[in-house]
């Protein structure tokens, strides 16, 4: 499993140039937790955003994600008719939010996910329960469920789901 955490702020290096095409800001997933894309550039007013998508990615290392020509980069309004959910961006982002079951326990506040050894699909979540329990008891894994509902403050988990 790879974090996506040890992804984001690498260097995008393109295989045909040599040439830093940018920064990975951001994994893109869809709603079935699937990996769209890695975000390059978010969407401003005199910008429309850019990410590559999982297709035209060649490899993610430990050192930088490589593409093997410019024209991986495509605008994000290519994404049309899905609502990307970011990690660290955009409105439907994760990190932060807590992580609570349908029957009100709070398990803790999502920090990290970790994806498939091949960056294909979302598997599980990293939870802190604040910086001293992180050093005393170390982070829980939670396994993502197919069904979460995705709030503006919180993620609502199935209720079976547990740490």
């Amino acid at each position: 499993m790879r974090k996506a955490m040890d992804a984001v702020g690498l260097p995008v290096v393109c295989l045909q140039t040599g040439e830093t095409l940018g920064t990975v800001r951001d994994i893109l997933c869809d709603s079935t937790w699937h990996v769209r894309g890695v975000l390059l550039s978010e969407q401003g007013w005199f910008h429309s955003g850019t990410y590559i998508p999982t297709e035209q990615i060649h490899a993610v290392g430990e050192s930088c994600l490589t593409v093997t020509g410019k024209d991986a980069i495509t605008p994000l309004p290519h994404l049309a008719g899905i609502e990307p959910v970011g990690i660290v961006t955009g409105k439907m982002k994760l990190k932060g939010k807590a992580v609570i079951t349908a029957s009100g326990e709070l398990l803790g506040r999502l920090e990290d996910v970790y994806f498939s050894a091949n960056w294909e699909k979302l598997v599980g979540y990293e939870l802190s329960n604040g910086w001293f329990a992180d050093v005393t008891e170390g982070r829980k894994r939670l396994p993502a469920p197919a069904s979460v509902i995705i709030g503006e403050d919180n993620l609502i988990v199935p209720d079976f789901v547990r740490t």
